[in-house]
């Protein structure tokens, strides 16, 4: 029977009523994505409220806003936090992205949304939720999310590859720029299956997007050394 919960090096994360447990892909965005300023931030999607969690140990002035379609997602996400240092720097609020406004505008806004489309659905709603796009298409997300952001703020995905023609579509519609961009390799000499993505409204004259790739494991089934540097503030 897997653990209730994953303990963490400055928190632990208990998921057992969560329809999407701890994994890779939030943990990934968490570590990977820019703080590299004082900050406001959203987190789409928070489930159990991992991302929220990294976000607010690797900045001590960031202020973070995690909203979640899922009431027990929520509740789960919120005694998360309440059990962590970082409380008094994060909100949980239960509500559908697209039902979601506010005043504020944000310097980041993170999500690890729901990206299948066509593949087969289980019986748990909450999982097909959490998993599906039906209740959050991609195109949406970000329409929205750029509603949101402040002038130099940035939106940072992970993403299945299949989502490239898609993604670069709405860039291209929407005049968003791709800062950086990481191909996620699970194990080596494999094709990425994922990548890290952010974008923003602003390009200064003559950039170049960074982009780059990271490898999980090796064939020995083994973290690799970038995949322990980008995460050693976090797993034990």
């Amino acid at each position: 029977m897997p653990n209730s919960y994953f303990q963490f090096k400055q928190f632990t994360v208990w998921h057992d009523r969560c329809a999407m447990k701890v994994g890779t892909d939030s943990v990934l965005l968490g570590a990977w994505s820019s703080v590299d300023k004082p900050f406001s931030v959203l987190d789409i999607g928070t489930g159990t409220g991992l991302i929220a969690l990294m976000i607010a140990q690797r900045s001590q002035d960031a202020a973070i806003d995690a909203i979640d379609i899922d009431r027990e997602a929520c509740v789960q996400a919120t005694e998360n936090i309440e059990r962590s240092s970082f409380k008094d720097r994060i909100r949980i609020f239960h509500r559908s992205f697209q039902e979601y406004t506010t005043e504020k505008k944000y310097s980041l806004i993170l999500s690890n949304p729901p990206y299948f489309s066509d593949s087969m659905k289980s019986p748990d709603k909450k999982r097909n939720t959490a998993r599906h796009n039906d209740s959050l298409p991609l195109k949406q997300l970000i329409e929205h999310a750029i509603t949101m952001l402040s002038d130099d703020g940035k939106i940072a995905l992970v993403l299945p590859v299949s989502s490239s023609g898609e993604i670069d579509f709405i860039l291209a519609t929407h005049r968003l720029h791709t800062v950086r961009r990481t191909e996620v390799v699970s194990i080596e000499g494999l094709k990425p299956k994922r990548f890290l993505i952010e974008l923003s409204g602003k390009a200064p004259p003559g950039y170049t997007p960074l982009m780059d790739r990271l490898v999980l494991t090796t064939h020995e089934h083994k973290r690799t050394p970038q995949y322990n540097s980008l995460t050693k503030d976090f797993y034990l």
